[in-house]
């Protein structure tokens, strides 16, 4: 299974009281089966893959996933997103090229560090 449009919007707080989360808004998901590949058509921005931006891979797999979650790690720990910008075309130029810098790096624990490079 994969979701396709992991981001923070779309991870929520069972309630108020507890620490339990849903992941929310599968819309767009769907199966990932081996060799079976389908073009993803949609997803956010700020969480897309450098590989789909640069359409070198445009099919759906795990892996937009799992970058979507290192970006929600780094809005978490920082309170922004690691690639931003004034335009798409800057956000798009900036995820591409891959200049984005940890900071506040001392601050924070060896796990997280290594879990974001």
């Amino acid at each position: 299974m994969i979701h396709r449009d992991l981001k923070l919007e779309n991870v929520l707080f069972e309630t108020k009281f507890r620490g339990r989360i849903k992941v929310v808004d599968f819309g767009i998901s769907g199966l990932c089966q081996g060799n079976v590949r389908e073009k993803n058509e949609a997803a956010t921005l700020k969480y897309m893959t450098p590989e789909m931006l640069s359409q070198r891979d445009s099919f759906a797999g795990p892996a937009m996933d799992i970058w979507a979650i290192g970006v929600m790690t780094y809005c978490m720990l920082f309170n922004k997103v690691p690639f931003d910008g004034n335009s798409k075309e800057e956000i798009k130029d900036k995820i591409m090229n891959m200049p984005y810098k940890v900071p506040r790096y001392e601050l924070i624990t060896p796990e997280c560090k290594l879990f974001l490079d």
